[in-house]
């Protein structure tokens, strides 16, 4: 069975916050570019996608037209 690979996975793999990698993939000013860069490579590396449902909990806003 196939299981989508999460930001708590890609943290345990850079051995780094799961924190620290959603604010590296969504290019915040706090992070350094080398980590920004590890991030994203490894990201792209293991085909990340986020969930936008997983997004719209925590925003209480779901992007969805009925």
């Amino acid at each position: 069975m196939y299981k989508p690979i999460t930001l708590k996975d890609i943290a345990i793999a850079l051995d780094l916050s799961p924190s620290t990698v959603s604010r590296a993939l969504r290019d915040t000013y706090d992070i350094s570019e080398k980590t920004k860069k590890l991030v994203n490579d490894y990201a792209t590396l293991v085909n990340y996608q986020s969930n936008p449902m997983a997004a719209g909990l925590r925003s209480k806003k779901v992007n969805l037209l009925a």
